[in-house]
């Protein structure tokens, strides 16, 4: 199949779309003056859109201005216009990453004889080249295959083959084309047209066969990105290009070496002779950076910029480089300067810069054109699968146990628990984890958070909360190698020191947010004192004594040779975590985790989001004072250890500290499991929740008895300690006094009837007037509950059980009755004492 554009491209400037803003928001790049038959050209870079197209944020339902491909388009008009000669580049991860992706990979995927909504833009932007990112290899090598085939402009990889099965790489046949040589016609400064030779070349990150291993293992192979520049520019010189545009979907590591498959590669990629001018990506990061900001900590080595660098001009060891972020919040722009040489023609000076979009409008005519494609998935998005009674957030899930983790790995861990007693019943009685991680934590800027208000959950809520088209798999992995994995992790903290003054950076800034898992079913505490055992990169260091301290299975240290099934993602399985790459595959599902997170909240229906608390920080003598970035929208969620300074940064980040010394306990302790109470019991979040606060304590024998009906005096006693009025300990008598003396209920101790069962009606009149004594004043309720049996309601209980209803306590049964002389169960006491709490 030919891939390739025409042979020869003349492009003009584009008339300006009546929807854009005319003034150019950045810089300029304005080089040496040159002599009249030189040529300048213009290269344009997007990457890293991640199917944003609209300037719209697809998990939180609203609109994002500041990013979105339509309005690099009308950047990308306006950067046209200001020269003679450019061309346009894509270096990919361009088809997944929101539920525009998704939706049109995987729920109406796009037709044989349609355009992918994202190729559909790219075709009416008319690009020159693009390369393909690791993701777009998410959805299998058919799916990118019948997406691509209907680009109108080469997309190349010069650093994948064909899996052939044997090892003798002299006989490896290429995957996509690696490189394309264009004749372009462009004007000189003196007004003079000549024909020069561009040549693209195109790399991906090498690690797309480990992290797509589902789809690409054995059909793929991916070789080292300098090695392949260095076969194939070779090439392209003796094809007669003079401008060679090497376009690596990889990003910036300083201690990155050619030859060892680095990830980010772009600094030995600078070395290779030939290379004229470098668009890179992958680490979503600025290169270089945007007026009036600095570089991102990647470029810097210290409190330096790395020697390699000239921040100014924007090149890497001489190349003009540009790297524009993230979901199209930006255009690079490299300006080269082309002068004649002998026959042909060589690059003699060059820079670079990066454009916010932000400033621009959408582009008008193109627009339209994407318009229903961006309607549907919003109609989409919006499908409800269940509610939330409290927000689900991240905002500070990289410094303690977060609710929005919790809810993925519950979802985890219920799937693997039913597949395994399916299709691999021998390892039923091995104990069960479950991983998760932020994966919207401030990575992509300081609106890169997840924040789910309480009520209804959407498919749009699923996908805030699992951002990638991950598949569910578990591995088998013993104590030991857990306790390893989870040092990896420990990279996320800095190393602090207890004795110094001032405040102290809590979070390594290098280090990933993705990559900080959380492993559910397993208590555990980070002493960050200690250096880390792995670097940001997951490279050892020379420390040699773990983080990680007392690691507790059910109450007990965990044994080093304990076997554990460990449920996680394709890409975590695939081996990028210590041990993770060899350990025995146990489940191996192609349900993606999304999926099995959407099922599992369709299934609960309601959701009472809480941690567990199974990790957290020791905590560190001398009280010093730690200090984190989180979104300022966070401070409305502050606790007693973490507090907003009011103080943000250049990039909008907020500055939090966090207490861990003398002043703060460590935290609550971990919540305790009733044996009788299993992950997908309904009612399991509201009993957690009441457990963590020692609300609920249960039954001698260890067992909660959800379905055992309650007694007025158990009840009593829960909404007596859900005041605060008792920590648990009093005798019965005491708190029944303190129920009496806070108007809880109106009866003496004489004709209470403790053991009597409690009906609904004296549940709602119970849990109202607790609620009354929480706000300092009797709840009145502003309409009459709409029960079918509301007649039945006993007169002297009717206000009460209408404020129940009205504050969303007891809304009665889903025929619509509320069978007010019925008697609950403990499981629905449970429910409702923890929504009253959070009231």
């Amino acid at each position: 199949m030919n891939h390739s554009k025409k042979a020869v491209k003349v492009t003009g400037a584009l008339l300006l779309s009546a929807g854009m803003l005319f003034a150019s928001p950045g810089p300029v790049n304005v080089l040496a003056e040159v002599p009249g038959d030189a040529v300048k050209l213009r290269i344009l870079e997007t990457t890293d859109t991640h199917s944003n197209l609209f300037s719209y944020d697809y998990y939180k339902g609203a609109a994002n201005e500041n990013l979105g491909l339509l309005k690099v388009a009308s950047a990308v008009e306006a950067a046209r216009t200001e020269v003679k000669n450019s061309v346009l580049v894509d270096n990919g991860d361009t088809i997944q990453g929101t539920p525009l992706g998704t939706y049109y990979a995987t729920v109406n995927p796009v037709g044989d004889d349609e355009v992918h909504p994202v190729i559909k833009l790219m075709n009416l932007l008319d690009y020159d080249a693009a390369v393909l990112g690791n993701h777009e290899f998410n959805y299998g090598l058919d799916f990118l295959e019948k997406t691509y085939e209907k680009a109108e402009f080469p997309y190349l990889s010069a650093n994948v083959y064909k899996d052939d099965g044997d090892d003798n790489p002299d006989n490896d046949e290429l995957m996509y084309e690696p490189y394309e040589v264009v004749d372009k016609e462009v004007t000189d400064e003196a007004g003079n047209t000549h024909t020069i030779q561009i040549g693209y070349i195109g790399f991906v990150a090498p690690q797309i066969v480990n992290w797509d291993k589902s789809h690409l293992d054995g059909k793929v192979i991916s070789k080292d990105i300098t090695e392949s520049a260095e076969k194939y520019i070779p090439e392209m010189k003796e094809k007669g290009a003079d401008v060679i545009i090497a376009m690596a979907h990889s990003g910036f590591d300083k201690s990155a070496e050619a030859g060892t498959k680095a990830e980010n590669a772009v600094l030995p990629l600078s070395q290779v002779e030939g290379v004229d001018a470098i668009t890179f990506s992958h680490a979503h990061d600025i290169f270089p950076a945007p007026a009036g900001g600095t570089l991102g900590s990647n470029f810097m080595d210290g409190d330096d910029v790395v020697a390699s660098i000239d921040a100014e001009k924007g090149t890497i060891n001489g190349i003009p480089a540009t790297e524009a972020g993230y979901g199209g919040e930006y255009l690079g722009v490299i300006d080269l300067t082309i002068e004649p040489d002998g026959d042909g023609w060589k690059v003699t000076d060059g820079s670079s810069e990066v454009r916010a979009v932000k400033d621009y409008e959408m582009h008008g005519t193109f627009t339209e054109d994407i318009k229903p494609y961006h309607e549907a998935t919003v109609e989409y998005t919006e499908t409800k699968i269940g509610t939330t009674t409290s927000p689900i957030h991240s905002y500070f899930a990289l410094v303690q146990d977060d609710p929005s983790i919790q809810i993925v790995t519950e979802a985890q861990k219920a799937y693997a628990k039913d597949f395994i007693e399916l299709n691999a019943p021998e390892y039923k009685e091995t104990p069960i984890l479950s991983v998760g991680a932020p994966f919207k934590a401030g990575r992509n800027g300081a609106a890169d958070f997840t924040d789910i208000a309480a009520g209804d959950l959407t498919i749009r809520s699923a996908a805030d909360l699992y951002l990638y088209d991950n598949t569910l798999k578990a591995v088998l992995l013993t104590g030991s190698q857990i306790r390893d994995y989870l040092d990896r992790v420990a990279a996320n903290f800095n190393t602090i020191d207890p004795d110094a003054e001032g405040p102290q950076e809590l979070l390594n800034p290098d280090f990933r947010s993705y990559n900080f898992d959380v492993i559910d079913g397993l208590t555990y505490q980070f002493d960050i004192t200690k250096p880390a055992k792995y670097d940001a990169d997951g490279n050892r260091t020379d420390a040699e004594e773990s983080r990680v301290t007392s690691l507790v299975y059910d109450g007990k240290p965990v044994d080093e040779n304990q076997e554990f099934v460990v449920v996680m993602n394709n890409y975590r399985q695939s081996g990028n975590f210590p041990h993770v790459a060899g350990a025995p595959l146990i489940v191996d599902s192609a349900e993606e985790n999304r999926q099995v997170l959407m099922d599992y909240i369709s299934e609960q229906k309601e959701l009472n989001p809480a941690a567990d608390n199974n990790w957290s920080i020791v905590p560190i003598e001398g009280d010093p004072v730690l200090t984190f970035k989180s979104s300022p929208e966070a401070e409305k969620y502050a606790t007693d250890n973490i507090t907003y300074t009011g103080e943000t940064d250049e990039d909008g980040f907020g500055i939090f500290t966090f207490e861990l010394g003398g002043k703060v306990i460590p935290g609550p302790e971990p919540i305790k499991s009733f044996p009788d109470v299993s992950d997908r019991h309904w009612a399991k979040s509201y009993i957690d929740h009441l457990t963590s606060m020692k609300i609920v304590k249960g039954f001698p024998d260890g067992t909660f008895g959800p379905e055992k009906p309650i007694t007025r005096g158990q009840f009593m006693s829960m909404t007596v300690r859900s005041l605060g009025l008792s920590d648990g300990t009093l005798p019965f008598e005491e708190e029944l006094d303190l129920a009496i003396e806070a108007g809880i209920t109106n009866r003496t101790a004489d004709n209470f009837g403790a053991a009597n069962l409690i009906s609904r009606e004296q549940m709602a009149a119970m849990v109202v007037r607790a609620y009354s004594v929480k706000i300092g004043k009797p709840y009145e309720a502003t309409a009459e509950a709409d029960y079918l049996d509301g007649d039945s309601v006993s007169p002297w209980f009717e206000e009460e059980v209408n404020a129940a209803y009205e504050l969303g306590f007891m809304t009665g049964s889903e025929d619509g009755n509320f069978n007010p002389q019925g008697h609950a169960v403990r499981a629905h006491a449970a429910k409702v004492i923890s929504l009253y709490t959070k009231k």
